[in-house]
């Protein structure tokens, strides 16, 4: 297939899912939008004069570990948590960092065995939060959003890590 039909086909698909009333397909396009920004900016950009090995990405401030910060995690499964999400640092590996979303708790039921609901400083009218530890993942740090506040965890440190550890080692 061509590009031109490429683009066809993908259209054809958007209003499907549009019409199917299922799926929020105007949401999902502006997530290819951003993802296709970002590559434009790496590579049209970043790279327009430089190897890719000697192209690092500078960021004004960092998340410690044991915060929580906002990272679009990219697309995956349909059913996988997508785009943008609070996640807590676990791990800062310098150019990489090993986070785990968060989701807000729509429901007073208890956590599921690969959820560990969190206390957090307030924001937003919420104070907990469930980390969804089987969507943890190391990603590159050019995937926070800068934008974002850093937000506190109540917990401590130790006590999430006594649960989550048995989960990666």
């Amino acid at each position: 297939m061509c590009y031109q039909e490429n683009l066809i086909q993908l259209e054809s698909y958007l209003e499907k899912l549009k019409k199917s009333g299922k799926y929020d397909a105007d949401v999902y396009l502006r997530s290819l939008l951003q993802q296709t920004s970002q590559l434009h900016f790496y590579y049209c950009h970043l790279l327009k004069k430089r190897d890719e090995r000697e192209v690092f990405y500078n960021i004004r401030r960092r998340p410690k570990e044991h915060q929580l910060a906002y990272f679009n995690i990219g697309r995956g499964y349909p059913k996988e948590l997508c785009d943008g999400h609070w996640c807590y640092v676990v791990k800062d590996f310098g150019i990489k960092m090993f986070i785990i979303p968060c989701t807000s708790i729509k429901d007073a039921g208890h956590p599921g065995n690969f959820e560990l609901e969190i206390n957090i400083q307030e924001f937003k009218n919420a104070t907990r939060l469930r980390m969804q530890l089987g969507d943890a993942r190391v990603v590159d740090i050019q995937r926070l959003d800068q934008r974002k506040e850093f937000v506190e965890v109540c917990d401590s440190r130790e006590s999430i890590e006594k649960i989550i550890r048995p989960f990666y080692v």
